[in-house]
């Protein structure tokens, strides 16, 4: 068996690095890891895991980099590999074997299926990559970046084709990758620099064309693209690749996603694409989504099937990458076409097959029984055909004895209008199940008539202007690099949309063009007026260009504040012309006040809220739960935020002493906000100090607040595991906390997505809260935890005095008196009527007052009441 030396360059890649080298594990000679100034622990995994580490100082060139690690390999093949990409064992496996086979047949190296997945791990595109090639001396990187393997001669390698057999899977789509290569555009810049010394390049002007795309700026990927395919050899028209056949699919979305851009401008580069690869089903993709989308359901029908038939003929790989990738949202859309077309049970046909694979998708049931009710062989049947229709569903995708699958078939009928299949399911409730679900519909069920649909499932795009339609409003919301808050986006996202409102969630991180969630279907959908756009911790009021959007679309930006304001100052003091603010503290309100009263003039407090749980007849018994003690948050070393001020402010210094002095007040007196913290060692130390400066030295002050935050979240947690209580902890960083090492502390894990802690909260008897920050507010812990009917032990505020009772509907311990905290914890553990009484009350408390659907109803009448203003 041949000798493989598997190579990668890497930088910060901490999250990835085990998973890169797990894989080779048994199967390849050695692994060589070359670092170009990882700032974490990257090398230090590496080594641990038995990798041949060097370092590499970084030159802007990634060749440089790649060759320096081919020049340290022994063996007779190389495997090629980012840190964000990887083989399934099974192919892995079959390395060995595969490249013995071509040992004697003079291949330089073999390409295998490469294949790019989402955030969720769902396949966008497929296409086939060099990465395994010989050991070979004249066989060497070329480029500083978008480099390619080259022999001597500027010859191309011979390879053979294993895309049949390997398929490496690549997650650089993720919010870190796409933060490194757009966030301080070092790509874009190593692009220009090879483009001034080689200006001839048409692969650089289309790499030029993408990371322009991924930016935002399609005109300049327009005319990147343009240059590109004005530079391409007359050689390359026909192959399939990266560098001839994709350039011209890309250039083909860029122009789809200009406004302003006509169908014969359109169609004059796709007939000249298909001339040139005939083989390739993207462009019929790419064309089809745009009628589609631009409501032409002919023609859109038309190139979708074309484009299907050309996959299914051809195959994937080099051909049609983009559409294998999103083989779901081609077919959604061709359903949708043959809706609008009239062709209703190849509607159906198409819908039928797509929910066979997944049944939960949600548009795509809705698209299935609008076509139905539409179809007079069963809408027009009335009663009668509702009943076949959910009989229908029962025999092929649900289980009608299931609440959650007929709450589902409930939702999309009420999405489609199709009030039949309302009426047939609502004799499948209960009296308690339909009051709990009207109750969550808003008192939908409840309504006699329920009007049928008769509008296209998708719009055609109007004229920019201000949506008239105040009962039904359009609102913008993000998806950002804070994990929580795309998951509060999500939440906001149903809610929002089951009340009858449109929304659009942009992701600020950059995705890629044909993402969902880019800026291209930004400008889509913001083509028919925009009411609001609603975010959190000015998220979309932090770049300039975003705030010139909101204000020439006269657009309200309703900003909800989850932090104290002293860390957003920059933000607040550059506001959209329309701008209200929401705070969760009411002494952060008072804030805003006192220091942004002129550029913020609408400030309001609004709660924290929580999500109720999809099945709460799962709800895992309170003496079965796996944990006692749970506490869900991170852990750093108070000394070490403190530390950080040393950045602005020399040690010793008066600034340095103040923030100093105040940690010390903060941690002698925990009744002391922060704020309360830097006013009380004003006074104390006699300074006398300008509104601006004042304003500086609170905006300063946040690592005061985080520092206070970790200090007591450590003394709370300490104070439990000293008493002997299992304690487990959901997050990172609390091996620098000495107690956590005692035997009855258990780590569950360092990060897990935010939504992803609820059945772990689930599943415990206490969560326990910490928020030193919050006087006069609260924190989501706690109306999560009793909506996942768990009990929260937290320290108290003036919103929770007036709001909840200890020992009834919540469980409360004093900062000042921890020493009595395990017998809280403790009575709370061996009195199991008492945490479910208290879980019982706060539940019917919290799941009354403070649900998203609540949230959801004060973001619409905050809006309504500023939009519908003269």
């Amino acid at each position: 068996m041949p000798g493989i030396s598997q190579c990668m360059i890497v930088k910060n890649e901490e999250r990835n690095i085990e998973r890169a080298l797990s894989w080779g594990k048994g199967i390849v000679s050695e692994q060589i890891v070359v670092d170009t100034g990882s700032a974490d622990r990257t090398m230090e995994m590496a080594r641990s895991m038995g990798a041949k580490v060097y370092e590499f100082p970084w030159t802007n060139d990634f060749s440089a980099a790649k060759n320096y690690a081919i020049s340290n390999a022994r063996y007779e093949w190389i495997v090629f590999l980012d840190a964000d990409e990887y083989f399934l064992m099974e192919d892995a496996q079959k390395l060995p074997a595969l490249l013995n086979r071509f040992s004697n047949k003079g291949y330089d190296g073999v390409k295998t299926m490469f294949v790019d997945l989402d955030d969720e791990g769902k396949v966008m595109d497929m296409r086939s990559h060099l990465r395994i090639f010989r050991n070979l001396h004249e066989l060497r990187y070329h480029r500083r970046i978008h480099e390619n393997l080259k022999k001597y001669g500027d010859k191309a390698p011979y390879v053979a084709d294993l895309t049949g057999e390997l398929t490496i899977y690549h997650t650089g789509y993720g919010e870190t990758e796409i933060k490194r290569k757009h966030g301080d555009q070092r790509n874009l810049n190593m692009i220009l620099a090879e483009l001034a010394e080689h200006p001839g390049d048409y692969e650089m002007y289309g790499y030029l064309g993408n990371e322009y795309e991924g930016l935002g700026e399609l005109e300049q990927a327009e005319s990147s693209y343009q240059k590109a395919v004005s530079l391409m050899p007359k050689e390359m028209r026909g192959r399939y690749g990266v560098t001839s056949s994709e350039i011209w699919r890309r250039f083909l979305n860029v122009l789809t996603l200009i406004p302003g851009k006509t169908e014969s401008q359109l169609l004059e580069v796709y007939h000249q694409a298909r001339e040139g690869w005939p083989e390739d089903g993207d462009y019929d993709y790419v064309m089809g989504q745009y009628y589609g989308s631009h409501g032409s359901y002919q023609a859109g029908e038309r190139h979708l099937r074309q484009a299907l038939d050309l996959l299914e003929h051809f195959g994937c790989g080099d051909k049609s990458a983009r559409l294998s990738g999103n083989i779901l949202k081609a077919y959604e859309m061709l359903a949708m076409c043959c809706f609008n077309n009239g062709n209703l049970e190849e509607c159906v046909r198409i819908t039928a097959m797509m929910l066979k694979q997944n049944p939960y998708l949600m548009s795509v049931l809705m698209i299935m029984l609008s076509a139905l009710l539409k179809d007079p062989g069963t809408g027009g049947k009335g009663q009668a055909g509702a009943v076949e229709t959910v009989t229908f569903l029962g025999n092929n995708f649900y289980r009608l004895e299931s609440l959650k699958d007929r709450l589902f078939i409930l939702r999309a009928a009420l999405s489609a209008g199709y009030g039949e299949v309302v009426g047939v399911l609502k004799e499948t409730f209960t009296p308690e199940e339909f009051n709990a679900v009207d109750q969550a519909l808003e008192g939908k069920l409840s309504r006699r008539d329920i009007q049928k649909s008769s509008v296209q499932l998708i719009p055609v795009p109007t004229s920019p202007s201000v949506n008239k339609e105040r009962d039904r409003l359009h609102i913008v919301l993000f998806y950002c690099s804070v994990d929580s808050f795309n998951f509060f986006a999500d939440q906001l996202h149903k809610e929002l949309q089951l009340r009858g409102h449109k929304t659009f969630i942009l992701d600020l991180r950059n995705p890629p063009q044909e993402d969902p969630h880019s800026y291209g279907n930004f400008a889509r959908f913001a083509s028919s007026g925009i009411d609001a756009a609603v975010c959190y911790d000015a998220m979309c009021i932090r770049d300039q260009s975003l705030v010139d959007i909101w204000n020439e679309q006269k657009t309200l930006v309703l900003d909800i504040l989850m932090d104290p304001p002293l860390r957003f100052h920059p933000s607040l003091e550059n506001t959209p012309e329309r701008y209200c603010l929401f705070c969760c503290d009411r002494e952060h309100v008072d804030y805003v006040k006192q220091f942004f009263g002129k550029e913020v003039p609408k400030v309001d407090f609004m709660p924290h809220v929580g999500v109720r749980p999809d099945n709460e007849a799962q709800i895992v018994p309170y003496q079965d739960r796996a944990y006692d003690i749970l506490f869900c948050g991170t852990y750093y070393r108070p000394e070490e935020q403190m530390a950080e001020i040393t950045k602005f402010h020399s040690e010793n210094s008066l600034e340095w002493r103040l923030y100093q002095e105040a940690f010390e007040n903060l941690k002698r007196d925990s009744h002391l906000s922060v704020v309360q913290g830097i006013f009380l060692t004003i006074d104390q130390m006699g300074l006398k100090l300008s509104r601006e400066a004042l304003k500086s030295m609170l905006n300063l002050s946040n690592y005061v607040d985080w520092a206070i935050r970790m200090y007591q979240r450590g003394r709370v947690v300490t104070t439990l595991a000293e008493s002997g209580l299992d304690l487990y902890l959901l997050g990172r960083g609390w091996e620098n906390l000495p107690a956590s090492t005692l035997p009855n502390v258990h780590r569950i894990d360092d990060r897990i997505p935010y939504g992803d802690t609820l059945p772990y909260m689930a599943d415990a008897k206490i969560n326990l809260n910490v928020m030193p920050g919050f006087k006069q507010g609260t924190h989501d812990r706690i109306f999560n935890t009793l909506l996942q009917h768990s009990v929260p032990l937290t320290d108290s505020s003036a919103w929770i005095d007036d709001n909840y009772k200890d020992g009834v509907d919540i469980a409360l311990y004093d900062l000042d008196h921890l020493e009595k905290l395990p017998d809280i914890a403790r009575n709370l553990l061996g009195d199991r009527e008492l945490a479910e009484r208290i879980i019982e009350n706060g539940y019917q408390k919290t799941a009354g007052n403070f649900t998203w659907g609540h949230c959801a109803d004060w973001i619409v009448k905050a809006i309504k009441e500023e939009v519908d203003q003269p």
